[in-house]
This record gives C-alpha cells, sequence and structure tokens, in this order.
C-alpha cells in the first residue's frame, strides 16, 4: 500500500469510522477480557487486530477511492496509457 493511501485513510476513512462508530477499541479488549490470557497477551492480540484493520482498511479504501476514479472518469481526447 502506498504512503499516500495510508495518510489518506488516516485522514479521511478513519474519521468516518470513528463518526460512526464502525471501530471501538474497547469493544475489543471487552471480549479479550473474557478469554484466559494475561493483560499482556490481551494487549499484544489487540495490538494485532488493530494492525490487521488499519491494513485491510487502507486496502478497502484504496481500492474504492480507485474504483470511484475510474467510474468518474470523463473520456480525455489522446491516447490512453
Amino acid at each position: 500500500m502506498t504512503r499516500i493511501l495510508e495518510e489518506l485513510f488516516e485522514t479521511y476513512g478513519e474519521h468516518i469510522m470513528r463518526k460512526h462508530d464502525l471501530r471501538e477499541d474497547v469493544e475489543m479488549m471487552e471480549a479479550l477480557d473474557k478469554l484466559p490470557m494475561d493483560r499482556d497477551t490481551k494487549v499484544e492480540v489487540c495490538d494485532l487486530l488493530s494492525g490487521y484493520y488499519f491494513r485491510w482498511s487502507t486496502a478497502a479504501f484504496a481500492i474504492g477511492l480507485h474504483l470511484g476514479f475510474s467510474l468518474t472518469e470523463r473520456s480525455r481526447p489522446g491516447p490512453k496509457a
């Protein structure tokens, strides 16, 4: 994933996800608290899941951004790349 797409997601996509309560670290930790593991392991699992969330969300955001651009692109004169 390119850094620019990560920055776009961090500044726009992440804001929208939080605005609509689509990501809650508190809920993740509450679910992990029900499992028989020590606190350090729970934090490590939470960090791992947060990392996956960031990668998957950034990828989905980038795909949607590219799709949106391709669907709204107007025809231009000249050779196509």
